[in-house]
Formats: C-alpha cells, structure tokens, sequence
C-alpha cells in the first residue's frame, strides 16, 4: 500500500510459504524452525520476484488482474498437481520446533506457545516495516506513490523499487 499498488495476489505467497513448510519438513518428526522458516520465506520471496517482475510492467486494474491471475495460476498448480497432495490437500503431522543443540526451547505443538511466538513475530514485523518505511528507501516509496511521474525525473528508476517493495510484501 505504500507505494500505492494494489495486489489481488498475496494469498499466493502465503500459500507458497505454508506448502513449503509442509513439504520441507519430515513427515513424522518435528522440522527445526531455525531452517524452515526462512526457506519458506525465501521461496515466497521468489515467486514474489517471479510475479512482480512481469506484473509490474502493467499499472493501474491491469496490475491488479495480473496479479488475481498469478495467484490463480498458483493455486492450480497446487490444487490439481500430486506437489500439493490435490484436492484432498496435504497435511503438517508434527509442528515445527524451536532447538537450539538438539534442546527444545519452544514446542510450537502448544496453544500458548503458538500465540507467543506469533505474536512475536508480528511485532518483529511492524517493527522491521517501521523502520524500513523511516529510510531513504521507505521514502522513495512514498514518494512513487504520490507521483510516480515526478520521482522518475529526479532520476530514480521506480521499476526496482517497486518490485523490491512487492518481494518485500511477498514474503511478509
């Protein structure tokens, strides 16, 4: 939203992120979450890259159903393929854990813990996003938003920054 596009596409990376968790984890014992996580946010991220690099090139409702067409063809491909276990879905037997030296520090199986940990999360979030919209790099986001037009005769090429803002927004 900062740099004023609209995305009818998250749901596809959200998707990625949870199918790779599932597919990179063991099926009958829990998977350390020091690797998944940030393996699940690098392949969100890659077909944050992938989508954004050829959507971007549109503006306007075209950017916005290329982007409801990207995540449809996402889902497809999960939906009707063996990789996503088809209509009847895939399943995630053991949560992944927190271990640090083959010692569990935190068992995500437990409700509570779930929460905390979740609620950790996005407070690193908001707290990452804060400080990235307060740089120079933030700025120019706002500034593509309020007119695009302007901040490219300054000499800024917008087209990078905002395909980095939609990979950052892709793997979030």
């Amino acid at each position: 939203g900062t740099t004023g596009l609209v995305c009818f596409g998250q749901a596809a990376f959200f998707g990625i992120g949870a199918y790779a968790v599932v597919l990179l984890s063991p099926q009958y014992e829990p998977a350390s979450v020091w690797w998944l996580l940030p393996a699940s946010l690098v392949l969100a991220g890659a077909y944050a890259l992938f989508m954004g690099s050829l959507s971007l090139r549109t503006k306007g409702v075209y950017f916005i159903m290329v982007t409801l067409a990207f995540a449809q063809m996402a889902y497809y491909v999960i939906h009707d393929t063996p990789l996503g276990g088809g209509t009847d879905g895939i399943y995630l037997n053991e949560k992944p854990v927190l271990a640090v030296a083959g010692t569990t520090l935190l068992d995500l199986g437990k409700p509570g813990t779930f929460y905390d940990v979740t609620l950790a999360c996005l407070a690193g979030v908001f707290i990452f996003l804060a400080v990235l919209l307060q740089s120079r790099f933030g700025r120019a986001l706002a500034g593509i938003k309020a007119n695009e037009q302007r901040m490219r005769a300054t000499g800024f090429s917008t087209y990078p920054y905002k395909l980095a803002a939609f990979v950052i927004s892709g793997a979030i």
